[in-house]
C-alpha cells in the first residue's frame, strides 16, 4: 500500500523509485501514446471476444428453435396416429365379424375395447406429459409410429389422408378425462 501511495504522489516517494505521475512535470507523450495504444488494443480485444459470444448464442438459439419444431411436430403427427389407431380398433371392436353373436366373441369384443382404450391412454400421455428435455433423438424414438400399422390404417380407412380431425392437446385431454369437461359445464 504505501508503495502504491509513493508512485502516485511525488512528494513521498523514496529515494531510487520513479512516480507514475509526477505533477510537477509536464507530462511525457512518448510514455502516454504507449499507454492509450495498450488500453486501445485491450478494449478492442474484449469487444471482439464478447462480439463472438454474441454470435455463438444467436447460432445457437435458432438449433434449439428448430429442435422444438421438430419435436413438436412428432408430437402432432404420433398424436394423429394414437387417435385414428383408437378409432380403427374401436370399430373393429364394436362390429365383429358375421359369426359373432355368441358369448365368447361378446367378451372379446369387450377385452379388444379395453386394449384400446389402455393402449391409446398410455400413448396419449406420452404426448401430454413429455419427458423434460427430450432431444429429437429421444423424441424420434419415442413418438415412433410403424410403416406397417400406418399402412394397416390407411388400407382400412383410416389414413391420415382420411381424417378431417385435427389432433390437438385438448382434443387429447377431452379423450382422456372426459368428465373434466361435463364438470366445468356445471
Amino acid at each position: 500500500m504505501i508503495m502504491l501511495e509513493a508512485t502516485l504522489q511525488p512528494g513521498y516517494v523514496p529515494v531510487g523509485i520513479t512516480p507514475i505521475l509526477n505533477w510537477t512535470e509536464p507530462p511525457s507523450l512518448k510514455h502516454c501514446d504507449e499507454d492509450y495504444l495498450i488500453v486501445v488494443l485491450a478494449l478492442s480485444i474484449c469487444t471482439q471476444f464478447l462480439l463472438m459470444t454474441y454470435v455463438a448464442f444467436a447460432v445457437m438459439q435458432p438449433c434449439s428453435m428448430r429442435r422444438k419444431q421438430l419435436i413438436e411436430g412428432q408430437q402432432k403427427t404420433f398424436a394423429s396416429f394414437i387417435f385414428r389407431r383408437l378409432l380403427f380398433q374401436l370399430d373393429e371392436a364394436l362390429h365383429p365379424s358375421v359369426e359373432a353373436v355368441r358369448l365368447d366373441s361378446c367378451l372379446r369384443s369387450g377385452e379388444k375395447l379395453i386394449q384400446a382404450i389402455q393402449l391409446f391412454r398410455r400413448d396419449a400421455l406420452k404426448v401430454l406429459q413429455p419427458v423434460q428435455n427430450i432431444s429429437s433423438a429421444m423424441a424420434s424414438d419415442l413418438y415412433y409410429v410403424l410403416d406397417e400399422e400406418e399402412n394397416e390404417l390407411n388400407f382400412n380407412g383410416y389414413g391420415s389422408s382420411h381424417s378431417k380431425v385435427e389432433v390437438t392437446e385438448e382434443l387429447l385431454v377431452y379423450l382422456l378425462y372426459p368428465e373434466r369437461k361435463v364438470s366445468e359445464k356445471k
